[in-house]
């Protein structure tokens, strides 16, 4: 995979017509906002909750793209998943999707600065390539976008 291939993927999945279904941004838009913070039963997160933890590893691969080597994220730590986040208003949901939109166009601006062999190198301060970062961020945002739409589908 090239840096072109991985922004059009990036770009399928967040905004386009993706083969699997609804785009990222198309599902969060359809999403009223009185189901983001709710929860079915013996589900560990909500639709806020969900949409922050994608956030926070996109702002990881942001981090790997702009080489700073010491970030990190701790697994099942506080920058992992958020506590106590709510979206309870109109206002509040297109504030989070306004920062959602902003990690996409910031990593596809930062992606494009880079040379295709970029994508064969380590990422810094991990044992994987960059490649394996990118396509791991494709798939967990295409994971948890699956579960964002199973919670609705179950409260709705």
């Amino acid at each position: 995979m090239d840096i072109e291939d991985s922004i059009t993927q990036l770009e399928e999945v967040f905004e386009g017509q993706p083969w699997f279904g609804s785009s990222i941004l198309k599902s969060l838009k359809d999403i009223p906002v009185e189901f983001w913070d709710k929860k079915p039963e013996y589900v560990s997160h909500s639709i806020t909750e969900l949409v922050y933890h994608m956030m926070d590893w996109r702002v990881f691969v942001i981090e790997k793209l702009k080489d700073n080597e010491s970030f990190g994220i701790e697994l099942n730590s506080e920058k992992d998943w958020r506590r106590d986040v709510l979206v309870q208003t109109e206002v509040q949901k297109e504030t989070i999707l306004n920062e959602l939109i902003k990690t996409q166009e910031l990593i596809c601006e930062l992606l494009t600065t880079k040379p295709d062999s970029w994508m064969y190198e380590n990422s810094l301060g991990n044992s994987y390539k960059n490649d394996y970062m990118i396509r791991g961020m494709i798939q967990h945002d295409i994971y948890h976008l699956g579960q964002i739409n199973s919670i609705y589908s179950q409260l709705n």
